[in-house]
């Protein structure tokens, strides 16, 4: 038994480890790498962020297994979380089908992924018709010590990142994501964020982008804003990924329908009312789409990371459903029925309770409730997570501590917090009986602000 056990466990390693470096799978056009390619060092960052936090920890471990010791493979096992295995295990099947489909020649309704095209480059070739808005933001900030700098995912810095238009008139938008294809089944670098691999199983069928058949026809002008990282089902996503491209829409030379995802929660519907665009908004359900005429509206941002371009059209687009000066309780933005949450939650939501915050579940509020809130809050706390997204809304100066844990780094929030000019802190829950900084925190908060 045993024996069985550490053979599970010596080919679950491996089999995560060959996941991980599917990664690598040449499924892009080398030709298109060339240097002046706007998306490339971003594609290489998070590339190399992905060697660094999950496949260099691993190598050591898998390569002292031997026949003579097992043990090595079961405590390995033991240290990898059920569902996670499970999870890079779909993955690798997954992206090892894509791959090879794309290899073999279309024949019918057989139409695998082939290279990749960039948008941006054909705009500049005038193959196709738009106009660029802006060729790059600033960096951002980058402190040592900093939540950015700790969790090395470089978000301070995906630039250069143009933010442009064009239009198409042969465009099929394929799968759960819509991903842009031309004729010749190139997809378009910039929908899929520089790859089309999955990020998680879910994120389309198995054959989505394998069997294509024949795309819905879409009178007039249509746009898109959705991704593989904008599918209507997490917060933030929605608010930076997919409502930041409805300010590239505003450029566009003539007023078009928008594709939204087909099953989404209900913060899409009422985001898009609040801006007044709910009945331009549908979702149809088809495989393929083929509109008449198709305006690419890229993404302003590399998911994640820093976009000032975002931040400020977000602000200035709800601030007639935000309070205008602090006007309300502190808040803390707790998490229910989300990953994520430490064991110690019902300790830090006392902590907070006793410094007269408020418990917030977000996740139970509408967003003009959210935004209500968080505008009026004179200090907000709370797990990192979705809900930290109504950092957008907080006045300048609030007072803003991001509790995470250990083994989930993000400075997503920060980058946020400090475009505002908020007075953030980060801290890290490495012992679930650690409360004296929580406590400090609320203390001084509580002397500066209410």
């Amino acid at each position: 038994m045993k024996s069985f056990d550490a053979f599970i466990s010596l080919f679950t390693c491996v089999t995560v480890f060959a996941s991980l470096l599917s990664q690598n799978f040449p499924i892009e056009n080398p030709s298109l790498h060339r240097p002046r390619d706007p998306l490339r060092p971003a594609f290489l960052a998070s590339r190399s962020y992905l060697w660094e936090r999950t496949c260099r920890p691993l190598c050591p471990s898998i390569l002292s297994l031997n026949l003579e010791s097992f043990s090595a493979a079961f405590q390995l096992m033991t240290l990898l979380e059920i569902k996670i295995v499970k999870r890079k295990l779909f993955l690798w099947f997954f992206r090892s089908f894509d791959y090879l489909c794309g290899k073999l020649p279309r024949v019918g309704i057989f139409r695998p992924l082939r290279s990749e095209f960039l948008a941006f480059i054909r705009l500049e070739q005038q193959s196709l018709s738009g106009t660029v808005l802006l060729h790059r933001q600033s960096i951002g900030p980058c402190a040592p010590g900093s939540m950015t700098q700790r969790a090395g995912m470089h978000q301070n810095n995906h630039q250069p990142w143009p933010v442009f238009w064009v239009r198409s008139d042969t465009a099929r938008l394929v799968g759960r994501s819509f991903l842009w294809r031309d004729e010749s089944d190139h997809w378009c670098r910039e929908d899929a964020y520089s790859s089309p691999v999955r990020v998680r199983p879910r994120d389309d069928r198995l054959f989505a982008q394998t069997f294509v058949r024949q795309p819905l026809f879409l009178e007039g002008a249509w746009t898109s804003i959705v991704s593989k990282w904008g599918l209507g089902n997490n917060y933030y996503h929605w608010m930076m990924d997919c409502l930041t491209r409805l300010r590239v829409r505003e450029a566009l030379p003539e007023p078009t329908r928008i594709l939204i995802p087909r099953k989404s929660l209900g913060f899409v519907g009422e985001t898009l009312d609040m801006l007044g665009l709910a009945s331009l908004a549908e979702s149809p359900v088809a495989s393929a789409l083929q509109p008449e005429r198709y305006y690419f509206c890229s993404p302003t941002a590399m998911t994640g990371a820093w976009n000032p371009y975002g931040f400020n059209w977000l602000r200035e687009k709800f601030a007639p459903f935000c309070q205008t000066a602090v006007d309300g309780k502190a808040v803390f933005l707790t998490r229910r029925n989300a990953a994520r949450i430490p064991s110690c939650l019902p300790e830090i939501e006392d902590i907070f309770t006793r410094y007269g915050f408020m418990i917030v579940d977000c996740a139970a509020l509408s967003v003009r409730e959210q935004m209500r809130i968080a505008s009026g809050a004179p200090a907000i706390a709370g797990l990192h997570g979705a809900a930290m997204t109504n950092l957008l809304w907080a006045q300048p100066g609030t007072p803003v501590i991001e509790i995470f844990s250990p083994h989930w780094l993000n400075g997503v929030y920060e980058q946020i917090a400090l475009h505002f000019n908020l007075n953030y802190q980060s801290y890290i829950m490495n012992h679930v009986n650690d409360m004296t900084h929580l406590n400090n925190w609320c203390q001084s908060t509580k002397l500066r602000s209410f």
